[in-house]
């Protein structure tokens, strides 16, 4: 097949690297199609793809000079989103659960495998080495498989969470030890003191270029809303501080965080991690493919059973330390073992770090593809694991009941404080997209009602104005998916739309409703006729500003001309209905109970709270005879978080309970007042 594959791109005189990346992606496509059938993580699905495109099975292409340097990319990318994504402020907030909890897990994973590897007679430094591979777990897979199953709010997600950001700060000094290791001298010499100096002047360069370069430079690139030049100055950015810390001494790797790290102190960090996140996950599919090239399958045939009993300990013994070390937060016995749970399988910077160790030969070949088979199985289970992990730790948990370790283990957890409450996590939120005059308002309106509010606009002086207000207000073009996620718009509860720009603002709603198919969407439509457009994509609700601006205008003319307010309401009503009646015919069947008021001017539908002390409280709704009494109808109740639609006569309203009425507006009026 290969051959016949090379004929067909020789044959076409097509250049070798196009002839790689068409092989590669094109497989890929196939192995990750079936891969999303059976729920199997897209990172495994790369594995996969690389070990059948290997000579071992396909014999597509061999691990070769070109796809390394895109690999190469691929780790520099990964590592520069991860410091864009990393915050020196978030780490203060929660360093206890990230210092404490990551380093007691990292470090007992290291210790313990070290100890394992000495009593196997393993040479001391493969040992640690092998415990710095097996202590790191996988971000990628851990964190969309708990965004997946809505548990990253959870107190398990929260701790899982803080040991993982330890994980991706502890692999830059894994990466800076492995030369020492690999080094024919028994310890350190004056290098490492070099290394640590060069190590303090580049985090100094980084502070100032935080702080004083970076900011002014990317507030300039935003000012000009050309996207390519964001790019290209976000791409200079990283491959800049990279180069800076390869030519004193220090590794591409360490430059990449730290020139995410640069911009993750500036309000553009949002949307610099969504417009490199398309070529991160690019280049990294590479990365992982080129570890599944150099899968051997021959050793996974001759060592089934040995493979199969290290993944089965290293799943074992990650699992108790990790639980170990969550339980001494403070945490339940329940959430250390499903944090455990979660972080037993083995990372992917792990198989940048076993690179390295090949590299600078701490590893030999077969520990080496040991090391990838086990890796590679324990990522394989992972998914089943989660899924499964409620199952799991409540019969662990019985198991260890009455046992002397889970006695141990409650005294660890007890007289230490619970771990603290966790940041309030935007929920409910309402999403106002395009910060100026409207948008402000709009957020000014909402926040005297209590309503979280989120702001998103690309023009850097609007954001820089709003953040020296003290409001939450995010730079970036709400167009970008990834822009969305950050802005937690699954969990929010409305997006209003207000700026003009048609294409931007017809595939922000688009986005949005693929992210939250139940959010309600309200979006400002400057002409008339894009208003079916915008119900098109999605929207619930669509205002044109020009006709809503006459209308105004009407309604003050007429005021003025004495003319009475149920007569202009008429006049207001039979003037909506006329332009906008194409689009409420075609909506027709999905109208909402908003359509419904504007043909019934004089209705309106309000929902009140029972407060303590009112004379409604313990009532049923036969006995307070509101429709007879007052003229309103209870549509609804709202009881915690139990929806109560056409409630019974005998049902009694209690204190809390929200109604929803429907009534004229004297009606409610008169209502209200009791």
């Amino acid at each position: 097949m290969s051959l016949t594959l090379d004929a067909i791109f020789l044959a076409g005189n097509i250049p070798p690297l196009i002839k790689q990346i068409s092989l590669i992606f094109g497989l890929a496509i196939i192995v990750l199609l079936v891969c999303n059938r059976f729920k199997i993580p897209t990172l495994l699905g790369f594995l996969i793809t690389g070990v059948l495109a290997g000579p071992d099975f396909i014999g597509l292409l061999r691990a070769g000079e070109d796809v390394n340097i895109f690999a190469e990319i691929g780790i520099i990318l990964l590592l520069f989103t991860i410091g864009i994504e990393f915050s020196l402020k978030d780490l203060i907030k929660a360093r206890r659960q990230v210092l404490q909890g990551g380093a007691l897990q990292v470090f007992l994973t290291i210790f313990i495998v070290s100890l394992i590897g000495y009593f196997t007679h393993l040479p001391i430094r493969e040992s640690i080495f092998l415990g710095m591979l097996f202590s790191l777990s996988s971000t990628a897979i851990v964190l969309k498989l708990l965004q997946d199953g809505g548990r990253l709010s959870s107190a398990e997600g929260r701790s899982t969470m803080s040991i993982l950001i330890f994980q991706d700060i502890i692999v830059v000094p894994m990466m800076l030890i492995v030369p020492y290791l690999g080094g024919d001298s028994d310890g350190f010499d004056w290098n490492i003191l070099l290394t640590i100096l060069k190590g303090i002047f580049t985090v100094l360069i980084v502070i100032v270029m935080s702080r004083v370069v970076m900011p002014r430079l990317l507030f300039e690139v935003a000012k000009s809303k050309s996207s390519e030049l964001f790019l290209l100055t976000i791409i200079v950015v990283c491959l800049s501080v990279a180069g800076l810390t390869a030519v004193i001494g220090l590794s591409f790797s360490l430059g990449a965080f730290l020139a995410g790290l640069i911009i993750s102190e500036s309000e553009y960090s949002h949307e610099a991690f969504s417009t490199i996140l398309p070529f991160r996950e690019v280049f990294t599919s590479f990365f992982f493919i080129s570890i599944g090239l150099l899968v051997d399958i021959n050793f996974i045939v001759e060592h089934p059973f040995q493979i199969l009993g290290i993944t089965l300990a290293v799943l074992i013994i990650k699992m108790l330390l990790t639980t170990l070390a969550v339980a001494s937060l403070g945490n339940t016995l329940k959430v250390a073992l499903l944090s455990g749970l979660f972080l037993c399988q083995v990372g992917e910077f792990s198989f940048i770090l076993a690179g390295a160790g090949l590299k600078y030969q701490i590893l030999d070949h077969d520990i080496y593809q040991m090391f990838l088979s086990v890796s590679i199985f324990s990522m394989a289970i992972t998914p089943n694991m989660i899924v499964g992990s409620d199952q799991i730790s409540r019969w662990l948990g019985q198991q260890l009941k009455s046992s002397k370790l889970s006695q141990r283990l409650q005294k660890i957890v007890s007289g230490r404080s619970t771990i603290k409450p966790k940041e309030k996590i935007l929920k409910d939120h309402l999403i106002i997209i395009g910060f100026g005059e409207t948008g402000k308002n709009i957020a000014k309106a909402a926040k005297m009602g209590g309503i979280k509010v989120l702001g998103i606009d690309n023009d850097p002086e609007v954001v820089l104005a709003a953040q020296a207000k003290r409001m939450d207000v995010m730079y970036g073009n709400s167009a970008n998916k990834p822009l969305m996620e950050q802005a937690n718009t699954a969990m929010a509860r409305a997006v209003v739309i207000t700026h003009t720009e048609i294409n931007d603002a017809l595939a922000t709603v688009k986005i949005v409703r693929k992210l939250n198919p139940h959010i309600y969407i309200l979006a400002k439509s400057k002409r008339i006729k894009d208003v079916q457009a915008f119900y098109d994509a999605g929207a619930d609700e669509v205002v044109s500003e020009i006709f809503e601006t006459s209308v105004e205008i009407i309604t003050r003319v007429l005021t003025h001309y004495m003319v009475g307010r149920n007569e202009i309401d008429d006049f207001v009503v039979k003037l909506r209905n006329l332009n906008y009646d194409m689009m409420r015919s075609i909506r027709y069947e999905q109208r909402g109970l908003q359509d419904y008021r504007l043909e019934i001017s004089d209705t309106e539908i309000i929902t009140i709270k029972v407060k303590q002390g009112s004379i409604l409280i313990n009532k049923k709704l036969n006995e307070l005879n509101l429709r007879n009494l007052f003229g309103i109808s209870i549509l609804a109740i709202k009881r915690d978080e139990q929806i109560i639609p056409n409630p019974e006569g005998e049902l009694s309203v209690l204190e809390n309970d929200i109604l929803v009425i429907f009534g004229t507006h004297d009606a409610i009026d008169r209502f209200s007042r009791i």
